[in-house]
């Protein structure tokens, strides 16, 4: 039986060796690579790769027992979505920069204590994009600053359970939200219920 230490991401040993790598198509910061792998078995086949900007995802909670989300419409899936505030972390950006500018620009509010609660990989069957967990507290109200393509964004103020119990009737899906929600559950919702026992 495999031990946790063993079930943890790691890079080795290597089942598939890259023959070929052509990148195809180009968007931006999107790059689109065609690869051709062999496998230890000797089995080949075409691998499309997605080169993309890593992002982080802020969880930030306000008060004791609130949740701060944005209503956001995307365009690829013709809808709208309840998110965390979100972003892709720019050239020469750490992580937490990235969330901490993140979390002013969509929902105006900026944060006094950080804590990274770990990473991991959105859409590991096409991309390495890795999606950085912040938990957010001690929040202050500020200004937007939103991008000009952030059209319609709106700040949404939750209950924590509330929110949770969407994510448990599957009403969250935003994978990367979801994901978040679920890295974060154990440590927000045990603080949670640690104030409750207090005040009783």
């Amino acid at each position: 039986m495999l031990s946790r230490e063993n079930l943890k991401f790691r890079r080795t040993p290597k089942p598939w060796k890259t023959l070929e790598s052509r990148k195809i198509a180009s968007l931006g910061d999107l790059k689109l690579h065609r690869d051709r792998i062999v496998s230890k078995t000797g089995f080949q086949m075409v691998h499309p790769r997605l080169f993309v900007d890593d992002f982080s995802i802020v969880i930030p909670v306000l008060g004791r027992d609130k949740l701060v989300m944005i209503w956001n419409y995307r365009y690829a899936i013709q809808g709208w979505e309840l998110e965390l505030p979100a972003g892709h972390i720019e050239d020469g950006e750490s992580p937490e920069a990235c969330a901490r500018r993140e979390l002013e620009e969509e929902t105006g509010y900026s944060a006094g204590s950080w804590k990274r609660l770990g990473w991991f990989h959105p859409s590991p069957g096409l991309s390495s994009q890795r999606a950085y967990v912040h938990l957010a507290r001690n929040l202050k109200a500020g200004s937007l600053h939103r991008e000009r393509y952030e059209v319609g964004m709106e700040v949404k103020i939750l209950n924590l359970r509330d929110a949770y119990k969407q994510l448990w009737h599957g009403e969250i899906v935003h994978s990367p939200t979801a994901s978040a929600l679920g890295i974060a559950q154990p440590r927000i919702l045990r603080a949670k219920r640690a104030t409750v026992s207090r005040r009783n």
